[in-house]
């Protein structure tokens, strides 16, 4: 029977992939029979695009722009404690019309029990008209699941660090900039096997990759800058059919430009397992 992967495998992969940057809170579907391998594939509308701890789509009129996303993401088993997952991501932005973004990801994971560790690799493509932007970026990821009861526990750690190009060459971010996250994820059931409960918090830690407008122009900086929380509650519809809402809030003290010193946001998503 091919195994369940853990809920740190998966979030690893949607946070390379950026496909639920609101909020990672998708269990797997349980794998059954010989298959070594599963997709998934997601939908969604998040009502602002926050992406750590910065609103990336601030806007000119009212506070940023809702995203429509859809992600695909496929696993492998390679061996029984040894993942591979391949996932895409693309968005464009609603009131902001002409944003529009695809992504890609891939990553290896290796469980020790209820240890996972994992490494992979991101490329964000922000498409224009007249140029694109894009970011390579290098990420690796060390999470534990606690067993409480019928209560998981997730906490974890990671980095990333981004490759380039330079702003200039048609990067956004700054070259060899990074960014630590530290993280915790639950799960716990409200109904049967229908309806459950998943909140998270997390600390952002950077690197110079997010720039702050304190000294007066925007500049990189080093230092923590923002925590999140927020909970989603997701709807299981029989099969493989799941859907969540989710509500989050992000409190950041270090001037992001755009970004207000607390914004709440929310957003829904639907996902097929097959």
């Amino acid at each position: 029977m091919a195994k369940k992967l853990p809920r740190a495998i998966v979030i690893l992969a949607l946070v390379a992939v950026g496909a639920l940057r609101a909020g990672d809170f998708k269990e797997p579907a349980s794998r059954s029979g010989a298959s070594p391998w599963n997709a998934e594939l997601s939908s969604g509308w998040d009502s602002l695009y926050m992406f750590r701890g910065v609103n990336q789509l601030p806007g000119f009129d009212g506070y940023g722009s809702s995203i429509s996303w859809t992600a695909l993401s496929v696993s492998i088993d390679l061996t029984s404690a040894d993942t591979l997952t391949l996932a895409s991501w693309a968005a464009f932005g609603l009131s902001e019309s002409g944003y529009k973004e695809i992504d890609a990801a891939a990553s290896w994971a290796h469980t020790f029990g209820a240890l996972s560790v994992s490494a992979g690799y991101a490329l964000y493509a922000v498409l224009d008209e007249t140029y694109g932007l894009y970011a390579h970026e290098l990420n690796a990821m060390a999470a534990y699941d606690v067993q409480l009861g019928s209560v998981v526990l997730s906490p974890s750690i990671s980095y990333a660090i981004n490759l380039g190009p330079a702003p200039g060459n048609r990067g956004y971010v700054e070259q060899a900039s990074s960014y630590l996250e530290l993280r915790v994820d639950g799960s716990a059931p409200v109904w049967r096997d229908v309806v459950s409960v998943a909140p998270w918090a997390a600390l952002g830690i950077n690197f110079r990759y997010n720039t702050t407008t304190d000294r007066g122009e925007p500049s990189p900086f080093v230092g923590a800058d923002h925590v999140e929380a927020g909970v989603a509650v997701p709807f299981a519809l029989g099969g493989p059919v799941t859907i969540a809402p989710y509500v989050a809030a992000s409190f950041q003290w270090s001037g992001f430009p755009g970004t207000r010193a607390a914004t709440p946001w929310a957003g829904i998503a639907a996902s097929f397992s097959f």
